[in-house]
């Protein structure tokens, strides 16, 4: 922010600091910091050549930004902006390795009004500030500002004015994308942002959604939320009862989670600058309707927050289901690798292990499921996310006899998240051949042999984690079974589910 003098009227002292920018020199005392520091940087009192000014020093350097050109006063100088902190200097300090701004000292932040108000709801600040913010941003329309929120509105002149247009993409542009996001305010940080995703000027439209109910409020929308980035990405603001119907309504729209559903800067402006907050409706007709609206709203925006709780859950299985593929693949890779080592008769061909008398199918085929595929209504199941398998055949003179098991990558609900486990099952009044098998994890069997209800396929062992600090277990108990299969001594076991191990 641009800053606010002290209240007790204090003078700059002499022990300053001295920074040479393109404009020429400024100084500043570390000791006189105006307001808290924001995520970007912190603003002190300094002086130039026409007294006090606020002097932003940017928290990163110069040689972090790889020497960036810090363009901000370029390209605000040239404009004549009624509605914009304006920005005397900007760049980079050789000596000091940082990057300042230079502004006027502004009398206060919009954060501090709010602060005052204790919470209540002051309908000429609602209106002053919301048509200045809107005016603001429609005069620098080609940045969108990413960081736009009550401590960065100023009063300067009489006029709220908007400050640090511009930080955030420079800083966006220099450091990482984690960076930025760590800097950003929670309260005003919009869906996209968090997602990682490209900010524009819908951006700042749901900031200023989330501006209006601070001024309403007292707070922003999700401020009180226990996790602030799901609010944010799912959640639905609450109403706000002091404003007209109309006003509500369309701030909801501000606040959709989708940029592109949002309404454009110029839409804002027309709806916004000019606010009758007290409605006299004409016909009992004319309440009717425009109650009906706000309820259309009201579920226009809970559709469309669950659109995108969904479309945030879709994108996250498939991160999971792309990393469980990976460490499936690395296990297949040491389970081979270790058989391989200590036999010189054992050869792989494609997803098969050779040797003797035994062919190990390692399944490179993983499919992934969708979040409720095979379950059955009433039956508990697990979250699985994909599935494999594996299969161990045995060939004697008599006959071919295969043993095969299910891979499940799966969060069972206790406690630990999701794993991969090896299952295998039986059926009940089965030829009993091929038996322990494996088992498709999208079929209904699966999820019923895993729940408690009563049916023909039950469990002959597992499950059993494989991944992490059991994979070596899981190594060793398929070695011992390929070691009877190579030799032609791999058959069913005579009971079922199987209790001890090696079966």
């Amino acid at each position: 922010m641009g800053g606010s003098t002290h209240g007790d009227g204090e003078r700059v002292t002499d022990s300053m600091q001295t920074i040479k920018l393109p404009n020429g020199e400024w100084r500043f005392d570390e000791n006189r910091r105006l307001g808290p520091a924001g995520g970007f940087g912190e603003v002190f009192l300094g002086a130039g050549p026409d007294g006090e000014v606020a002097v932003k020093r940017l928290l990163i350097s110069a040689a972090s930004a790889a020497h960036r050109e810090l363009a901000i006063g370029q390209q605000l100088a040239a404009r004549n902006l009624s509605y914009v902190v304006p920005i005397l200097d900007a760049g980079q300090d050789a000596e000091s390795d940082r990057y300042f701004l230079i502004m006027p000292v502004c009398d206060c932040s919009l954060q501090d009004k709010i602060n005052d108000l204790k919470g209540a709801f002051d309908i000429e600040l609602f209106k002053t500030s919301l048509k200045a913010i809107i005016c603001g941003l429609e005069e620098v329309s080609d940045i969108t500002h990413r960081d736009l929120k009550p401590s960065n509105v100023l009063l300067h002149s009489g006029v709220w004015k908007i400050a640090d247009f511009g930080i955030a993409k420079f800083m966006e542009d220099s450091t990482s994308l984690q960076t930025v996001r760590d800097s950003l305010t929670p309260a005003y940080a919009a869906p996209e942002q968090w997602t990682g995703e490209r900010a524009s000027s819908a951006t700042d439209v749901y900031a200023v959604g989330c501006i209006i109910h601070t001024l309403v409020t007292g707070s922003p929308p999700f401020a009180n939320s226990d996790d602030i980035r799901s609010s944010h990405l799912h959640a639905m603001p609450t109403s706000l009862a002091a404003l007209p119907p109309r006003i509500s309504a369309f701030t909801s729209q501000m606040l959709r989670k989708i940029p592109a559903a949002r309404p454009t800067l110029l839409r804002c402006k027309q709806v916004l600058t000019d606010i009758p907050l007290e409605v006299k409706l004409t016909s009992a007709a004319m309440t009717t309707f425009v109650e009906a609206a706000k309820m259309v709203a009201t579920e226009e925006a809970a559709v469309e927050a669950k659109r995108q709780e969904e479309e945030s859950r879709r994108r996250e299985r498939a991160e999971i289901y792309s990393a469980a593929k990976t460490e499936l693949e690395s296990i297949r890779v040491r389970l081979f690798d270790k058989i391989c080592s200590a036999s010189e008769s054992a050869k792989i061909q494609g997803e098969c292990l050779v040797v003797g008398r035994a062919t190990l199918e390692f399944s490179y085929i993983v499919e992934e499921l969708t979040e409720s595929v095979g379950q059955s209504p009433g039956v508990h199941s697990w979250n699985i996310v994909a599935w494999s398998f594996v299969n161990l055949t045995c060939r004697n003179d008599a006959q071919r006899y295969r043993w095969s098991a299910s891979f499940a990558f799966a969060d069972r609900n206790d406690g630990h998240g999701f794993r991969w486990y090896e299952i295998a099952f039986w059926r009940l009044g089965g030829n009993g051949a091929d038996e322990p098998c494996a088992i498709a994890a999208h079929s209904s069997d699966f999820h019923y042999a895993i729940s408690n209800v009563m049916h023909n396929v039950n469990i002959a062992y597992g499950p059993f984690a494989i991944d992490g600090e059991d994979e070596e277990n899981f190594l060793e108990r398929w070695i011992a079974l390929v070691a009877k299969a190579m030799i032609g001594e791999l058959k069913r076991p005579s009971n079922m589910p199987i209790r001890v191990w090696p079966a």
